[in-house]
């Protein structure tokens, strides 16, 4: 199967595209909803916003590692097939990641609204959800189709070319990757070395 540039490629890669996307939609969507409920911009608004955006993050990292992602996963393989485009299996993942992560994330968020602004929970979050996941979706599948994920993938491919690169200097020297010479060995030693190598 051709490598995807686009996508990472292990798990080290993984937790880089996830912190990419979780970080800017998690900023992203609590400037909206802070703003939203606030009805202004302020000094103190930004300071919320700066304030509520850790605890956001982790959240939806946590989500989508344990909720989302899993749940897409199984939902690609289900609906997907072996000849849908690139686009296409993205887009089928956004749609299944947003629409489970968009779920939670106003639940939790409604929940820590209403205890920083009143210090309880009161019956009105279920209307208020009601109201707040529509728009939260929507929002949310639109920053990470046209912000998040383009981010995303031109970081994995900096990455990937970059990998590249080191591979190719690798190649032209005649050093293998993972056969790098270690140059805290003196001359002699490596001169040693080469001498036990040819007998």
């Amino acid at each position: 199967m051709q490598r995807e540039d686009r996508l990472p490629q292990n798990q080290k890669e993984g937790l880089l595209y996830g912190v990419v996307i979780a970080g800017i939609t998690a900023l992203l969507m609590c400037a909206i909803n802070i703003i939203l409920g606030a009805g202004r911009v302020d000094g103190g608004v930004i300071i919320s916003i700066l304030y509520s955006f850790p605890l956001f993050f982790v959240l939806a990292m946590l989500m989508e590692h344990f909720v989302a992602g899993k749940f897409a996963e199984f939902m690609c393989k289900k609906f997907g097939g072996q000849t849908d485009g690139f686009n296409a299996r993205i887009l089928f993942r956004i749609l299944f990641t947003v629409l489970v992560m968009s779920f939670g994330m106003t639940w939790l968020g409604l929940i820590y609204g209403e205890l920083i602004s009143t210090g309880t929970v009161t019956t009105e979050i279920f209307t208020d959800f009601l109201l707040a996941w529509p728009r939260n979706f929507f929002l949310a599948l639109w920053i990470e189709i046209l912000i998040a994920q383009q981010i995303a993938r031109k970081v994995m491919r900096t990455v990937h070319a970059k990998k590249e690169a080191k591979i190719t200097v690798n190649e032209g020297t005649g050093i293998a990757p993972n056969m790098q010479v270690n140059y805290l060995i003196d001359d002699s030693q490596a001169q040693n070395r080469h001498n036990r190598n040819k007998k």
